[in-house]
């Protein structure tokens, strides 16, 4: 089977497991601490995070297959990617899924789920980090000059070039 279609079937299920957890989990909690779930049009509103999420994986799982490459680290692009999402923060696959979790945590309504959103990106940093020495090792001068001039995690329009 080709190598590039488990990479991708793995990385799903990753990303299934995360959509169905966080919620069902937040649930229990809510249910447990006896915490009020959130009012209709505060869920209503988490849509629009949803939407935006799901929008930015989109757009940054199609250009990881058009350089061949997949979001599972197994299977990375075989070139550094920086345009599109990547030109405005180096990690959009990273907050897209914030955004379409904490769009699907609001939408169900549940402050337990909203608090393990957050709670997430103590390890999606240190994932972060880790990657980033693996970006440096891999693309060498042209990552470094990538890292310097995009931001990590809070969006920026890019610089124009000089």
């Amino acid at each position: 089977m080709d190598r590039r279609i488990v990479a991708w079937a793995e990385i799903s299920l990753v990303f299934l497991a995360l959509y169905l957890s966080v919620p069902l989990a937040g649930l229990t909690i809510d249910r447990g601490l006896s915490l009020p779930s959130f009012p209709i049009a505060l869920r209503l509103a988490g849509f629009a995070f949803l939407f935006v999420g799901f929008a930015g994986l989109a757009w940054c799982f199609s250009l990881f297959a058009g350089a061949r490459g997949t979001p599972n680290p197994r299977l990375p692009p075989s070139r550094l990617v920086t345009s599109g999402p990547y030109a405005w923060t180096r990690n959009p696959i990273a907050g897209s899924h914030f955004l379409a979790v904490l769009g699907l945590a609001v939408v169900v309504g549940s402050p337990g789920a909203v608090l393990i959103v957050f709670l997430l990106g103590i390890p999606a940093n240190l994932i972060v980090r880790i990657e980033e020495r693996s970006l440096e090792r891999r693309f060498g001068a042209q990552y470094l000059a990538y890292r310097e001039s995009v931001p990590r995690w809070i969006p920026r329009p890019p610089r124009p070039q000089r």
